[in-house]
């Protein structure tokens, strides 16, 4: 992912076991979101200040075997992803669809 980035944007990459796949952006002191298949969670301002809230999906997490978190800093943005983003937000928005959808036979009645 990082190959075609000049050196001062790479940060290290971090081995991690037994975690959910997730694709985290934070913008400066604005706030941020992490997004994750199954729940995503927003805050404000630092995320260690406690106004973080959760979005669930009601779908219980798969955990990746063993994969590297990388980071990115980009400008005042810092982008951090675990396992492939573009799969992690194609995840998510199938089940935010379906739980929009009222679960997953589409809600629709059944005769």
């Amino acid at each position: 992912m990082a190959q075609g980035l000049p050196e001062r944007y790479r940060v290290d990459e971090i081995a991690v076991r037994h975690h959910e796949r997730a694709l985290a952006v934070t913008a400066g002191r604005l706030g941020g979101a992490e997004i994750r298949p199954t729940r995503i969670f927003l805050w404000l301002g630092t995320r260690a200040a406690g106004r973080e809230r959760m979005i669930s999906m009601d779908s219980q997490p798969r955990l990746l075997r063993s994969c590297r978190r990388r980071h990115l800093d980009l400008g005042a943005c810092h982008v951090s992803f675990l396992g492939n983003p573009v799969l992690t937000l194609g995840l998510f928005a199938v089940k935010a669809v379906r739980k929009a959808a009222g679960g997953r036979n589409g809600g629709g009645p059944t005769t």
